[in-house]
């Protein structure tokens, strides 16, 4: 490059950085449309330089102001678009950005594993290429994930592991929002003083740079630690600045927040018609934000981007064919010119004749090829969720009635010191250990007829006897968790030779009449629900470790299974059940 060009492009990048950095500090501010006036003007650079990278850069940022608004279709809508810029030019970085942002859309909307999934790919790409900056950015995405999930001591791991970066960069509006994230998780611990000391800091240090969103977060948060703690006027207090704050910047989901704390702040004060008012405000801003109206609009979102991604991969295979059809046939023309010039235009029209019946037959052949592989997707994509029977059902009626069935075994799964082990690994490590140990499960399952019904967490639960009661259902459930926790101690035994650490893991099964369907209109589940349900979980929950505990019920229908051998553990004290029966069952 020639020293002008560079100095130019040196020009170039300083004058697109300075606008870049000058709309975040609008966007910090709540002034939203100066933000988006300096990112017109970046992106006015970024198309003058014919910069890709650029262009998708300012529409991230578009993107993250159209969030924080509350409109997520239009910002999914914008973060598919610079995926796309940053896939065509390999940009790694952008791409781990734009997997973020979509992760943190699904994650407010609650799909938990869409969000989990692309943080996953975001984390991926900041383990090989990213910065300590970047990484903690994720170990606080992650840990609010886990706090959503209810894993609130693993979500304590990862928020302290982004702190001890934050702290060593010394970057203060940073290190509040982690305070933050560590005061909230205690709140829900029920450790209110614990809470409120790192709030009260977060609130200090935040107070001292220009990022109002943040600060009327943590107002929030406060407001919601002090009314916990039963000081209501303080939270009407705090809960009160946050609500002007977000509708001065127009932050439809911090006024959410905002809302419902002070709803609950003047129920307790005994304000009811001030109450009134918020709860009113809250419904309005909850349904906006996260009605059924906007699930199904982020799925066609998502499902236009998918078929858009197609139908190019599709369009490119199309246009390679036809120009290797073009080639072959200008090839045969030009043979058959110079070796049969006499019969030229009757030999031209019986090979355009029978070269046009040709592609209109592999047309129609590859149309109904397709046809059918995108029925055998669909067919097998509805059966990895739901029963064969349920599914049936679901695809001739448009809907699968509950039903109450007899005779179901319930066995639940769970690993023994997961916080403590989860402390030894990454974000990344930790989510590929449980899926190596639930893809093992999920192999199982199949292989005794089994259905497996959630997991939870580092929870596991399956069934057997559904749809439909099955004889043998009973012992084929109690097999089905011997040879899990037998491939626990296998699995086990491998990580400790590699020196990696692993799980141990108790297991329970009790036997009873459920109630069976499938849960919602999107994103639906196959579950099932009754006093068989609980019980099956308490079998689990007082067990031990490496064991298969089962009720007196289980037990009356596999004792005289050849093979079993069980301990009689006698009466033990049930939450919410009293004394109930136990054994241990192992193979002779």
């Amino acid at each position: 490059m020639w020293p002008a060009h560079a100095a130019a492009q040196a020009d170039v990048d300083a004058s697109f950085r300075s606008y870049l950095d000058s709309a975040g500090s609008a966007e910090n501010a709540g002034d939203y449309e100066r933000a988006n006036a300096l990112l017109d003007h970046a992106n006015d650079i970024a198309l003058a330089a014919r910069d890709v990278r650029k262009q998708a850069r300012v529409i991230i940022r578009r993107g993250v102001i159209t969030q924080r608004r509350g409109d997520f279709n239009k910002a999914l809508m914008e973060f598919y678009a610079a995926m796309r810029l940053c896939e065509a030019n390999d940009d790694q970085a952008g791409l781990a950005e734009v997997y973020n942002n979509i992760g943190s859309i699904h994650h407010y909307d609650k799909n938990f594993d869409k969000a989990g999934h692309y943080y996953a790919l975001s984390m991926e790409i900041r383990d090989r290429t990213g910065t300590p900056f970047e990484r903690a950015q994720l170990y606080n995405n992650f840990g609010a994930l886990l706090e959503d999930r209810g894993r609130l001591d693993s979500a304590l791991i990862l928020y302290r592991r982004g702190l001890a970066i934050r702290l060593s960069q010394k970057d203060t509006s940073w290190i509040a929002v982690t305070y933050s994230h560590i005061g909230e998780c205690l709140d829900k611990l029920g450790r209110l003083d614990s809470a409120r000391h790192y709030l009260l800091e977060s609130h200090r240090l935040i107070a001292r740079t220009p990022n109002r969103f943040v600060r009327g977060n943590v107002n929030v948060q406060l407001g919601m630690n002090m009314l916990h703690s039963g000081n209501a006027a303080s939270a009407i207090q705090y809960c009160s600045v946050a609500l002007a704050t977000a509708r001065e910047l127009r932050t439809l989901g911090l006024e959410q927040q905002a809302c419902e704390c002070l709803f609950q702040a003047y129920e307790s004060a005994k304000r009811p018609f001030d109450a009134l008012a918020m709860l009113q405000r809250y419904v309005v801003l909850r349904d906006s934000m996260f009605g059924q109206q906007l699930a199904k609009e982020i799925t066609r979102v998502e499902m236009t981007h998918s078929f858009e991604r197609e139908q190019l991969a599709d369009s490119l295979v199309r246009v390679q064919e036809k120009r290797e059809a073009d080639i072959a046939y200008q090839e045969r023309l030009s043979r058959e010119r110079d070796q049969k010039r006499v019969f030229l235009f009757g030999v031209i029209a019986v090979t355009m004749l029978a070269v046009g019946l040709w592609s209109r037959l592999r047309y129609m052949r590859r149309s109904r090829n397709a046809i059918d592989h995108e029925r055998q997707r669909s067919d097998k994509l509805l059966l990895n969720i739901l029963p064969r029977t349920i599914a049936e059902e679901l695809k001739q009626f448009g809907e699968a009635k509950a039903r109450d069935v007899a005779g179901v075994s319930i066995l639940f799964t769970d690993f023994e010191d997961f916080t403590p082990q989860s402390e030894r690994m990454s974000a990344h490590e930790l989510v590929a250990a449980i899926n190596t140990c639930f893809k093992a499960f999920d192999a199982i399952v199949t292989r005794y007829g089994l259905e497996k019904i959630k997991t939870i967490g580092d929870a596991y639960m399956c069934a057997g006897g559904l749809p439909e009661p099955r004889t043998g259902s009973t012992r084929d459930t109690v097999l089905a968790a011997l040879e899990m926790q037998a491939y626990m101690r296998m699995h086990a035994a491998e990580r400790h030779a590699q020196g990696l650490p692993a799980f141990s893991m108790r297991a329970g099964i009790h036997t009873g009449p459920v109630v069976a369907g499938i849960v919602g209109d999107t994103k639906f589940q196959y579950d099932l629900w009754g006093d068989t349900v609980n019980i099956a979980a308490r079998m689990e929950s007082t067990g031990e470790v490496g064991r298969v505990n089962i009720s007196e019920g289980t037990y009356e229908l596999v004792k005289r299974e050849p093979g079993l051998r069980f301990t009689v553990r006698g009466m033990v004290q049930v939450k919410g059940k009293g004394d109930m029966e136990m054994y241990y069952v192992e193979r002779e």
